[in-house]
Order: C-alpha cells, then sequence, then structure tokens
C-alpha cells in the first residue's frame, strides 16, 4: 500500500457529513448466517480514523479474526484475513500495533499486506481472550523511539458463566520501535489493581475497558459494598512507568449497559466520552454535561436496527458499530441486512433536544466531511498507508 491523498474544496470539508450511513456487507464475500444474512462479528474495534475493523468470530470464509475495511465513498468493504485467534485487540490510541491473544504483538501496515502471512514483531503484555491495551504518552526524558504500553487484563475463569469476570490487573511494556525492528526493554508488571476500593467496590469487576491513553478504565463492580452494580469510570496515574496504581473513582453511568468504549479526550482536556449498546439501541455517554454526565441515544434510519457486539468511537467523534436492519422500499418487501453503522451524535435528535431544552446552542453542531478526512489522512501517513 502506498501513501496517496485525496483534496477537497473548503466548502465540501465544511459540510456535514450524513447523520447516519448504512453500510450493508456481502453475504458471498463473508458467508452466511441460517437466515442467509451476511455474517457479523461479535467483537469488534474501531480504528482511531473509522477506517478498520478488527473483528473476531468472523466465520470460515474469511478466517476467525479479520479485518474491514470501511470505504470513504460508496465502495464496497473491503476484507483482509489475519493471523490471528478469536477476541485479538488492536494497541488503542495509535493502532501502531495489532495484538493476538497470546500477545505477539503485529504491526498494522504488515497485516493489511501480508494478511495471514504476517509475522510478529515482539511479545508481551496481558494476555488471554479478556484483555485490552492502549499507547500511552512518554514520559519526560524518555530515550528517542520510546513506547510505552499499557494493557489490562481480568483472569479466565474456569467456567463459561464466570469468564470475564474477576480482579483486575495491568502490565506495562516499553517498546524501542525503529520502524523496522521492535523489542521489549522493560516490563512492568503484572499488577492487581484497585485494591483500595475493595471497601466500596469489592474485588471482582466485569467487562472492563482501557481509555484509548491508557490513563484511565471503565468497568463494572459485581459486588459493591455500596449501591447495585453499575458501569464505572476509573482514573489510573498516567506515568506509564508508576510502579503503584490506585484506582480513583472519575463517572458512574448509574446502571449495567454492555462493554463501555472510550473515545478521545477533547482539546480542552474535559473527560473522554463512552459509547455503549443496550438492549440493542447505542449510546454516547458525556460525563462532561450536566453534574453527573449525560446519555444520548442515537437514531435509526432503517427499520428495526439491532445494534451487535459493541461500538466504537472515532477521534473525529463518529460512532460506528455493527448491525442488523432490514431495508423497505416504498414498494416490494423488506430485505434484511447486515454490517456497520456510522452515526454523528451531534446530529442525533436527543443531542439537539438535550441542549434546546436548556435554552442553549449545541457546543458543536455537527461532524464534517473535513474532520473525516483530516483523520483518515493523519492515521494513513502515521502507518504508511494510501488515503482512499
Amino acid at each position: 500500500m502506498l501513501l496517496g491523498g485525496s483534496f477537497a474544496s473548503a466548502s465540501e470539508d465544511a459540510e456535514c457529513i450524513a447523520p447516519l450511513r448504512y453500510l450493508p456487507l456481502d453475504a458471498q464475500q463473508v458467508g452466511a448466517d441460517a437466515h442467509g444474512v451476511a455474517a457479523l462479528g461479535t467483537y469488534e474495534r474501531i480504528s482511531p480514523d473509522g477506517r478498520f475493523i478488527l473483528r473476531s468470530y468472523s466465520g470460515a470464509h474469511v478466517g476467525a479474526v479479520s479485518l474491514m475495511e470501511l470505504p470513504a465513498d460508496g465502495a464496497a468493504i473491503r476484507v483482509y484475513r489475519t493471523p490471528f485467534a478469536n477476541e485479538a485487540f488492536p494497541v488503542q490510541g495509535s493502532w501502531r500495533y495489532l495484538v493476538n491473544v497470546n500477545g505477539d504483538h503485529y504491526r498494522l501496515k504488515d497485516v493489511l499486506t501480508q494478511q495471514h502471512q504476517a509475522r510478529p514483531l515482539f511479545s508481551g503484555g496481558m494476555t488471554g481472550f479478556y484483555a485490552a491495551a492502549a499507547e500511552m504518552t512518554a514520559p519526560p526524558h524518555a530515550p528517542p523511539g520510546a513506547i510505552h504500553i499499557r494493557s489490562l487484563s481480568w483472569p479466565q475463569g474456569t467456567h463459561a458463566d464466570q469468564q470475564g469476570i474477576g480482579p483486575l490487573q495491568i502490565a506495562t511494556l516499553t517498546v524501542q520501535d525503529d520502524g523496522q525492528h521492535a523489542r521489549v526493554t522493560q516490563t512492568l508488571g503484572p499488577q492487581f489493581i484497585c485494591g483500595q476500593r475493595t471497601a466500596e467496590d469489592g474485588n471482582i469487576y466485569a467487562l472492563p475497558m482501557i481509555s484509548v491513553d491508557g490513563s484511565a478504565f471503565s468497568a463494572i463492580p459485581q459486588a459493591p459494598r455500596q449501591g447495585q452494580p453499575s458501569m464505572r469510570v476509573y482514573r489510573l496515574s498516567a506515568n506509564p512507568l508508576a510502579r503503584s496504581q490506585p484506582c480513583t473513582l472519575q463517572s458512574d453511568l448509574g446502571f449495567s449497559p454492555g462493554k463501555a468504549v472510550f473515545g478521545y479526550p477533547s482539546a480542552d482536556a474535559s473527560p473522554a466520552r463512552l459509547t455503549y449498546s443496550d438492549v440493542g439501541a447505542v449510546y454516547v455517554f458525556d460525563p462532561a454535561i450536566g453534574p453527573s454526565g449525560h446519555a444520548f441515544r442515537l437514531d435509526h434510519a432503517r427499520d428495526r436496527v439491532l445494534a451487535s457486539a459493541f461500538p466504537g468511537l472515532t477521534r473525529d467523534g463518529r460512532v460506528i458499530y455493527g448491525a442488523t436492519w432490514r431495508d423497505c422500499p416504498a414498494k416490494g418487501a423488506c430485505r434484511e441486512q447486515a454490517g456497520y453503522v456510522i452515526a454523528d451524535p451531534h446530529q442525533s435528535q436527543s443531542w439537539r433536544a438535550y441542549w434546546a431544552a436548556h435554552g442553549r446552542e449545541p457546543p458543536r453542531r455537527c461532524i464534517t466531511h473535513g474532520d473525516v478526512r483530516r483523520e483518515r489522512t493523519r492515521f494513513a501517513r502515521q502507518h504508511g498507508l494510501d488515503t482512499p
């Protein structure tokens, strides 16, 4: 893949993107379920620019884990095979590396160009089906080329109904990477965290997810000493080399949705948004709005939309998620579809209604084509990819 470029006029850049886009998958390309509808993965992670989806449980047609490339225009979704086992995960924030569940780290471009024949660069960090990782900001005086990766995991249960529930652990890798070769130069951990919160939360958590900069995580304490189980956000040390990791409660969503996934910090340094699905609908939770944060439900523009797995937030603020829906023409029968939905939360009815109820104009009208183009260009340059 070569580094390319695309150009747009200033007026085109300033235009709002569509409030919703539906990108159906081709069942002949990815396989079909028992009803003949294109098969969806059940564990999906969205790249910072929204171009790629790392999808587990992809099916026999494309292998256990695939990379889906979403087009910038009306082109078809492109599929890449990978060498990964189910529930492989990216190093969030940068997507510099994709990580197999055994701890092997691969360069993103290698997987895109070599697909299932790609080879790992190094191994380390937390492992298993229930792991996540993020690239952290290097501390002052870090050696040139040093990359710090914090990974989060929790024990594998011996029974299926107990997997993904337990005390939380983190490990931090320091990696030296010259663009050709990469090696681990330091490992910190694994270490258990949140011990000082046992009196409030107990020590058993479920559905944790690390933030894109590794300085926070979301999780549900299963037997809290105070209140009912609910999705909560905790702060960790922003120093990747800190040996003490107290967990500080930042916000409480007040209920227990599916896994809550972090967005990117805003320019004003306010806390990052989160997105999650609940009973098939998708929400964006903004902890900086109101006294305890506010959740906005995203709209649908199709019939019987049902979100699958969990959504993701791009750096420009879009929400992307897998879903099934029905396309119903004015005449003729409805057609069942499965694929990906791209939503602009700032154009949702609940976002606009909230600000109208408070007698204020929304702080952001919409995500523009320029916002999306800039992120796709930035990400492509970072990884040496073409910019479609």
